[in-house]
């Protein structure tokens, strides 16, 4: 009776809250641009937010600085990050122990106490890093060069070659990508077979008839498709698939020297004549000379000719285009 505990009602509370651990409710893994992962900064005290507190993440060249999301009231503060291209982090953390700002905002218990902002260190007991392993990928895996394991020399119909497009990083594959090759006046559309998990993929090409090449290559830098397909690194980014300008470096025509021809040779003109004796007879009679003159739409091997049924013979020389061939008529023949 009459002190002053009795006579009044004061209640004494001095102590600021302070930061006793940083976690986060988002599983461990690895997050590429656009995902989301939940910081929780917990207190040993409620506290109240007003304004936009904010926290500043180590990402690489550029650091990241979240805004506080929800949890005013309670121990657990909520600071939502969104991951943006150009982050990377092999253990996603704070920058140090100063990284909680108030961004002109205030951090206080129910009776006006000044939060302490100071974090554990990065690193140690209690962080960020850890309590959690956030592994953060925003890199996009890019082709390096297309190349082939199928030896360097001519291919007909029916031969097989092999594509390989190298990425810059481990890449995984659904569906069928295609790739499409300039093979003459009907192109290629060749489709990927194997390799999904490495960083090599493989398109496995079938020369086709008609297939015409003097040194095999895709037809531009978008020859790579997706086909309704997806190809992605391991941490879900997908890749660009931009090649290298037909003929460049890094191309399969500058790496490799395939000749591809299925073309079947024909012929654009065939014409005959006879040196007759008598020059005034439209028919080759036994002593005439009968001259079969050839003309290939390519070069071709030498041919073996037959005229009524007996071999002719041909002019001699390399492959080419145009051929001669002579016999001279004899008894008993007729055509």
């Amino acid at each position: 009776g009459n002190s002053l505990g009795n006579n009044k009602a004061l209640v004494i509370d001095g102590i600021r809250p302070t930061i006793s651990n940083v976690t986060s409710g988002t599983s461990n893994g690895s997050y590429k641009e656009g995902d989301i992962i939940a910081i929780t900064i917990a207190f040993d005290d409620n506290v109240t937010v007003s304004g936009t507190p904010q926290l500043t993440l180590e990402t690489g060249d550029s650091d990241a600085v979240v805004d506080y999301s929800s949890g005013t009231g309670s121990g657990n503060l909520i600071f939502n990050y969104t991951v943006s291209a150009g982050e990377t982090a092999s253990d996603l953390d704070y920058v140090d122990a100063n990284s909680l700002s108030l961004n002109g905002a205030t951090l206080q218990d129910a009776f006006g106490n000044d939060v302490t902002l100071t974090l554990p260190t990065p690193g140690a007991g209690n962080s960020l890093g850890d309590n959690k392993n956030f592994i953060i990928d925003t890199t996009v895996p890019t082709v390096d060069y297309v190349t082939s394991t199928t030896a360097n020399g001519t291919y007909n119909e029916g031969d097989g070659i092999s594509v390989n497009i190298e990425f810059s990083e481990i890449v995984n594959v659904t569906g069928t990508p295609q790739l499409t090759l300039e093979t003459g006046g009907s192109d290629a559309v060749v489709d990927y077979s194997s390799g999904t998990g490495t960083n090599v993929l493989t398109f496995s090409y079938t020369v086709a008839t008609n297939h015409l090449s003097a040194d095999l290559d895709y037809v531009n830098n978008s020859s790579l498709a997706l086909n309704s397909g997806t190809i992605k690194d391991e941490v879900g980014n997908n890749a660009v698939l931009t090649l290298a300008n037909p003929g460049d470096a890094n191309s399969l025509g500058d790496n490799k020297a395939l000749v591809v021809d299925a073309v079947i040779p024909t012929f654009s003109r065939v014409s005959i004549a006879s040196n007759h004796i008598n020059s005034a007879d439209t028919v080759a009679i036994v002593g005439d000379i009968v001259t079969l003159t050839l003309v290939a739409l390519e070069d071709i091997q030498s041919p073996t000719v037959t005229i009524a049924g007996q071999t002719a013979s041909n002019t001699a020389g390399a492959d080419a285009t145009q051929w001669t061939a002579t016999y001279t008529m004899t008894s008993n023949e007729a055509s």
